[in-house]
């Protein structure tokens, strides 16, 4: 009973935040083309307000590099007759539906293209770290279950669903159930190490040009060395000896949090692997930061390509804790913060790249589904074949 009330919290939870995010988004949307007036500037009459004015307007057109003009819509249509209001660039806010139709086709599909290799490098990478700890995985067999895990993403807040999915089918039928769960695991690790690898990269770079890029490049370089720091301490400079681990696993037997504890130590012996899990991981995030990128520059966004390339690992981190579906309002709250400014993008461009991006990873995932509608969902037929052949009496070769 108290069980399933647990459960019925935990759908309301997961609906309240749901609900929380959408709300976001919807109250970040700017829905009509308007413009957005500074304190101070001058109105359609040529008034002048101490505070910030927002105006409807329609038949926006471009006047020289730095105007445009367009139709006033007045309160009253009856009342009041349509007026030309000439205005700087960089007030004009345009609606959602103006924003997507001047998308560039040819950015959108680019993005779509740079997500083809994301799967079977992400196929690469857990294949790795699992064939250095003995589980032996066929690659397609792995690929299938990243393909799978990319659709059930879409299931469950945040972006770990297709996590647990997989850690539930890897180690389904494992003889070592942990070492199995602690490879999906250390994918993950891995690849907010790649993040965290490429803030570091792009923000760095920016640094003449831009400092909040540049600021979030720093923090990512302290996470990285604080994280080199301890992992070292951990796997080589004898931190496990210690803080006596191992003595502590003798005296209470070991059980599940040794073993985990054990699965985890176990990497330490398998640097090259590690490093080329981690190397694989950073082309993945560039190829996922590209894609989303490209959406933004797709929608006319005017930022650097390297300011949106420090900046969407932060918010491909936000997403990665499971509060809301996809991240949605976590990632377009932080979005608009740290990447909306005039002249260089608005709150519904920033919030359109991310529905973009977002339906080229559900484009992707459907082969997820497909894969998932064949059956036979299991990374381990060679301990089936042996099961199926004790079960028919027939002996297996030594």
């Amino acid at each position: 009973m108290q069980m399933q009330m647990s459960r019925t919290l935990l759908r309301i939870i997961r609906l309240l935040l749901v609900i929380a995010g959408v709300t976001v988004v919807l109250w970040a949307i700017t829905w009509h083309d308007a413009v957005r007036i500074p304190a101070n500037g001058s109105g359609p009459a040529g008034n002048v307000s101490e505070t910030v004015r927002s105006i409807r307007i329609t038949d926006v057109k471009p006047v020289g590099s730095v105007l445009m003009s367009g139709v006033v819509v007045p309160p009253d249509a009856i009342a009041q007759s349509p007026q030309v209001f000439q205005f700087d660039k960089e007030w004009y806010r345009p609606g959602i539906l103006t924003t997507f139709s001047k998308a560039s086709p040819v950015l959108l599909l680019t993005g779509l293209i740079l997500l083809i290799g994301v799967y079977p490098l992400q196929a690469t990478r857990w294949w790795l770290l699992m064939r250095c700890r003995g589980l032996n995985v066929g690659w397609f067999r792995t690929l299938r279950l990243v393909f799978i895990g990319a659709f059930f993403n879409f299931c469950l807040p945040g972006t770990e669903g297709g996590d647990i999915v997989k850690a539930w089918y890897v180690s389904r039928k494992s003889e070592d159930r942990v070492t199995a769960v602690m490879s999906v695991v250390f994918d993950r690790v891995t690849g907010l190490l790649g993040l965290l690898i490429l803030a570091a990269l792009a923000g760095v770079l920016m640094a003449t040009s831009d400092s909040i890029a540049f600021t979030i490049g720093l923090w990512a370089c302290l996470a990285i060395m604080v994280i080199a720091l301890l992992s070292g301490l951990y796997f080589i400079g004898g931190l496990r000896s210690w803080l006596r681990l191992d003595r502590l696993q003798s005296m209470i037997g070991g059980g599940l949090l040794g073993r985990i504890e054990n699965a985890v130590h176990g990497y330490g012996s398998h640097r090259v692997s590690v490093a080329a899990a981690i190397t694989v991981s950073v082309v993945v995030q560039i190829l996922l930061a590209l894609a989303a990128t490209t959406a933004g520059l797709s929608l006319g966004m005017d930022h650097d390509l390297g300011v949106i390339l420090a900046i969407v690992p932060v918010l491909f981190l936000a997403a990665a804790i499971p509060m809301t579906w996809q991240g949605v309002g976590v990632m377009e709250a932080l979005g608009i913060v740290l990447l909306a400014a005039p002249g260089l993008a608005t709150p519904n461009q920033i919030i359109g790249m991310l529905i973009i991006y977002r339906g080229y990873e559900l484009i992707w995932s459907l082969f997820g589904a497909a894969l998932l509608m064949k059956g036979d969902v299991q990374l381990h037929p060679e301990r089936d074949n042996v099961l199926l052949q004790a079960e028919n009496g027939v002996e297996t070769p030594e």
